[in-house]
């Protein structure tokens, strides 16, 4: 929901299943690690963005979190993949 995709948009970013998202989104089973990160990525998310942990401020690392998360996750998407490119 965060990212505005539907389970079908999902399905054709990430290459699973649409009836495996709905499986994970109903709690029936839970996703590999490895599949949670490229469904993130599809998303337009960063896994070490979630699972980084509690850390002391930093004006640096807290600027690039800040300005990450001012973008649409389509935007953010987008940066993944020209990065990639590099």
């Amino acid at each position: 929901m965060r990212a505005g995709l539907s389970q079908v948009a999902l399905s054709e970013r990430s290459g699973k299943d649409r009836a495996q998202i709905a499986r994970w989104e109903r709690d029936v089973v839970q996703p590999s690690l490895e599949t949670l990160r490229e469904l993130l990525q599809a998303c337009g998310f960063d896994l070490e963005l979630s699972l980084v942990p509690f850390l002391p401020p930093d004006p640096r690392r807290d600027a690039r979190l800040h300005k990450a998360l001012e973008r649409t996750p389509q935007e953010r998407l987008q940066a993944m993949l020209q990065a990639r490119r590099r």
